[in-house]
């Protein structure tokens, strides 16, 4: 399979020149481009889910909003469409998982967790999770992943599948959150990040501010459990006449289950 974790920025004002309308095509041409089995997309405005909609074929595009409110931002799987889709679900980061809009109250937004269970072409089954957490204050990131680590365990009690946990992290490789959730603190279930494979590309940024930067921020994931093998990982440096999808990098990974 190949697995890719995108955060395409949400469309902002403050972007001028890298507003949506501006760079959509590209994300398309990423998108289709690099024919990832499974996409994790971040960030994605309501505005940005219809254009996705529209412009994007042979995908199931999955993922409720976090509020009904303007801020309104979705953490959407695409599954390609030759698997079968057997559930689906939107969660929150919250004490009431299942209440559209709900948070801490020191998490700067509703923060969300997209899911996905999904029938391979060989029957085997794969669930699959896909986030963006909190950007202000690490005691709202743990307290996201750590809600996300017990959604985890309880499902993997119930039905044993080997999963994928995707998306924009806010924390860097060596951060107590990335090197706690990578020793298995938060969830029974233990996962390996994809680019443990090659250890130098944490060295590279997966933000680069629509400039090409290489160094800087590495705050994007993709984690597997052990039933995967890492085959190869890349942090996709896409652009056109100079012209970036997003401030982020996606992240490519091939894996075998």
């Amino acid at each position: 399979m190949k697995v890719m974790s995108f955060n395409v920025r949400a469309d902002s004002i403050l972007d001028v020149r890298n507003r949506w309308r501006h760079r959509s095509e590209i994300v398309y041409e990423v998108i289709k481009k690099y024919d990832c089995d499974v996409v994790g997309l971040q960030e994605v405005t309501d505005r940005m889910y219809m254009d996705l909609n529209k412009a994007i074929d042979g995908y199931y595009i999955i993922g409720k909003g976090r509020t009904k409110r303007y801020f309104n931002e979705r953490n959407n799987l695409l599954v390609k469409e030759d698997y079968n889709l057997l559930e689906e679900e939107t969660f929150w980061l919250s004490k009431t998982p299942s209440k559209t809009g709900s948070s801490v109250w020191y998490s700067m937004f509703p923060r969300i967790c997209t899911t996905a269970v999904i029938q391979l072409a060989n029957n085997l089954k794969i669930r699959i999770y896909n986030t963006h957490l909190d950007c202000l204050l690490p005691s709202a990131r743990e307290y996201g992943l750590k809600k996300i680590g017990e959604y985890v365990g309880e499902c993997y009690q119930k039905e044993k599948l080997p999963c994928i946990l995707m998306g924009d992290f806010n924390a860097g490789p060596q951060s107590k959150l990335i090197q706690q959730f990578s020793q298995g603190s938060y969830s029974d279930k233990r996962f390996i990040a994809v680019q443990d494979v090659r250890k130098e590309i944490y060295n590279e940024a997966t933000m680069g501010h629509f400039k090409g930067k290489t160094r800087g921020l590495h705050i994007d994931y993709i984690f597997v459990s052990e039933e995967f093998e890492i085959k190869d990982v890349e942090i996709i440096k896409y652009q056109k006449n100079n012209k970036y999808p997003s401030d982020h990098y996606p992240i490519l990974a091939e894996i075998n289950l």
